[in-house]
């Protein structure tokens, strides 16, 4: 599943008439604001649009329906992760301790529902789809881990990262070379760190004074994606009708899953995934492509 590649192709577009010069600058204006992805990035917002929006195709404006479902992990149970530095705050072992987080038994061959997959929707052509906002929000727990431990953000969007807890965080992407160290201070007591991821791609977001801390950092060219909670569960609102593609995968599993699927305009579409979990996944950082284990 080609999470980062872009999924628009040419299309042109007639020039509006101009029979009145205000209305229609007016009008161009609102139509170009509204079409233009959001940048919160301290680079051109030409240098974004050439990767979200390369073909400068228009923003969808018609009818969206909803996908749903449950992200499952089939196999042995996650191996701990060794060596692990949890001394400035134990708790944080809930989150950290293990390569992947899943629950409890629930599908017919001993399933589990499966924390912190990313699932995206593609697909789509002839337009494009922007973000909704200028910053992805996170907010590190009372218990000193995140929400969860994938990150998934559209280009253009800046991070911004709270902190509930009581000790000191110091978030750092990897990569990303930053003129001085930003302190997320405990009990929020002060404004969120904000990072810019410069590009595209793959990131490990971790913490120069937290060494437990290990998030993947995904950031995506388009905008419909969400990352499976605790229960496995995952929600993307506001996906264009019409035959599509929807995949998830996970990073620390191994594995991802592909299927099509039909939007339909004021609908939840339910689509599940099982991503199969195997020891020899241990070997390397790749994800192996699997078959699509659908449960209904």
């Amino acid at each position: 599943m080609a999470l980062i590649a872009g999924c628009h192709r040419s299309s042109s577009e007639p020039a509006p008439l101009e029979t009145d010069s205000g209305a229609a600058a007016a009008g161009s204006a609102k139509a170009t604001q509204a079409a233009a992805p959001p940048n919160a990035l301290p680079v051109p917002s030409a240098s974004v649009e050439a990767v979200v929006n390369p073909a400068h195709l228009p923003a969808y404006d018609g009818p969206t329906g909803s996908v749903e479902g449950t992200v499952f992990v089939y196999g042995p149970d996650s191996p701990e992760v060794p060596d692990l530095n949890v001394k400035s705050c134990p708790a944080a072992l809930d989150t950290y301790g293990k390569r992947f987080r899943s629950g409890g038994p629930r599908g017919p061959n001993g399933e589990r529902p499966l924390a912190d997959a990313v699932v995206v929707v593609t697909g789509y052509t002839d337009y494009f789809v922007p973000a909704k906002s200028e910053a992805e929000s996170v907010t590190i727990g009372a218990n000193c881990g995140y929400p969860q431990r994938t990150i998934a953000m559209t280009f253009g969007q800046r991070l911004e990262i709270s902190n509930d807890s009581k000790i000191v965080f110091a978030p750092l992407l990897s990569g990303v070379t930053r003129a001085a160290v930003m302190i997320a201070p405990p009990g929020r007591a002060g404004d969120p760190v904000k990072l810019y991821p410069p590009r595209p791609g793959h990131y490990v977001l971790g913490d120069q004074i937290q060494p437990f801390v290990n998030e993947v950092l995904l950031v995506l060219r388009q905008p419909l994606h969400a990352v499976t909670d605790l229960a496995g569960h995952y929600r993307i609102d506001g996906v264009p009708v019409g035959k599509l593609k929807i995949g998830a995968q996970h990073e620390a599993v191994g594995a991802e899953s592909q299927r099509s699927i039909d939007v339909r305009a004021n609908v939840v579409e339910q689509a599940n995934f099982v991503l199969t979990f195997t020891m020899n996944n241990l070997a390397g950082p790749a994800l192996v492509p699997v078959g699509p284990r659908v449960i209904p």
